[in-house]
């Protein structure tokens, strides 16, 4: 049986009521009469019983249920990405060392290279991976900002993020993880396809201080024996993407050894995988679908068209952020989403509706916004 609230007025009709058919001697039950302001008195009690009683649901089931499942709330995770770094031909090398601090005008937050990074000499180009040195959604920045580095490395002529660092989120809001414990109780049952898609996404990369530097955002399964009878009927492939692009080969592995199962270096702990035994599983990184804009922004009167562009160019990557492993993009909800924005009056040059493959992954590609 459910648990129903009675508001004030229900709970003084019900009284009401009692009383006319239990007795007939008080037969005044108007707004200011003695009777009814006899009833009034309790019922106002019982309301705010009702009230505290819902409220204390409200907030003991979600504490219960996660708590006996031992579900936490997933913490803020930092935005990663890769940095293309320039320097001018030395005949020796170069070693940019971990921990390397990369700051941009574009954001209060400054990166911080994951791993040491070596320019063998005559090479004037590498790929540096940095992480947000505080994790949450203002470590995300567009792309082509211009970064400084902290120690410069000798012959430094830029570093610059040829694709946006947007996989920076902030703390599991309720809502979001009430709908990822919908998802883990329906996928109990490992071996599933689903059980493998949630697997994959609980794979994740953390740095020294235990900080969150990648996670699989997205993930999808792929049975090749069903389309191609002479692939083997036991072979699985998993495909990964970390949400914001250039999935590292690292998580890629970590995603593999969730899958599989594995032996926690920390305590000892046999932790399972997901994949049924005797199933042959290959993980891959997703294939990426770039969508590109090329637009004109009509602003409203009153309003600055540059703060326009900015808040379209982040509300169209975070859709394309947003859309899972083979979901299509969608013009229509790209338009309506943009021009939602207060001082928007017309968004022109969206890139028509482009499908993805189940194993692909759309992501934000160059944002070009002018003012019309």
């Amino acid at each position: 049986m459910t648990f129903q609230i009675k508001d004030f007025t229900s709970i003084v009709a019900g009284m009401v009521n009692n009383m006319r058919g239990t007795q007939s001697a008080i037969t005044d039950y108007n707004i200011g009469s003695a009777a009814r302001t006899m009833i009034e008195a309790p019922a106002v009690e019982m309301d705010e019983l009702y009230q505290q009683t819902f409220s204390g649901l409200r907030e003991v089931i979600p504490v219960a249920t996660y708590q006996s499942f031992n579900f936490a709330r997933l913490p803020a995770s930092a935005a990663s990405g890769v940095v293309t770094l320039t320097v001018t031909s030395s005949a020796s090398e170069r070693v940019i060392a971990a921990g390397t601090v990369l700051s941009t005008p574009s954001s209060s937050v400054t990166y911080a290279a994951v791993s040491d990074v070596t320019v063998a000499p005559a090479t004037t180009t590498a790929l540096i991976l940095v992480a947000a040195t505080r994790a949450g959604a203002a470590g995300n920045i567009p792309a082509n900002s211009v970064f400084s580095m902290t120690p410069a490395p000798e012959g430094f002529v830029s570093a610059i993020n040829l694709a946006a660092l947007g996989n920076g989120q902030d703390q599991e809001s309720d809502d979001q993880r009430k709908q990822r414990f919908n998802q883990y109780i329906s996928t109990l049952p490992r071996g599933t396809n689903a059980s493998l898609v949630y697997g994959a996404k609980t794979a994740a990369l953390y740095d020294a201080n235990g900080v969150e530097i990648e996670r699989v955002r997205a993930a999808s399964v792929e049975e090749p024996y069903l389309s191609d009878p002479g692939e083997p009927p036991a072979l699985i492939k998993v495909y990964v993407h970390n949400g914001a692009g250039s999935t590292s080969a690292d998580l890629v592995t970590r995603a593999a050894e969730v899958l599989t199962g594995y032996i926690d270096p920390a305590t000892g702990e046999k932790v399972a995988g997901y994949k049924a035994a005797g199933v042959k599983m290959e993980v891959y990184e997703a294939d990426e679908v770039s969508i590109a804009v090329t637009a004109e922004l009509t602003a409203a009167p009153g309003y600055v068209a540059a703060d326009l562009i900015a808040a379209a160019s982040a509300t169209l990557a975070d859709y394309l952020r947003s859309l899972d492993m083979g979901e299509s993009y969608l013009e229509a909800e790209a338009l309506y989403r943009i021009k939602s924005i207060a001082g928007v009056v017309n968004f022109t040059g969206l890139p028509a509706d482009t499908a993805a493959d189940p194993n692909e992954k759309i992501v934000p590609g160059a944002f070009t916004i002018t003012e019309a």
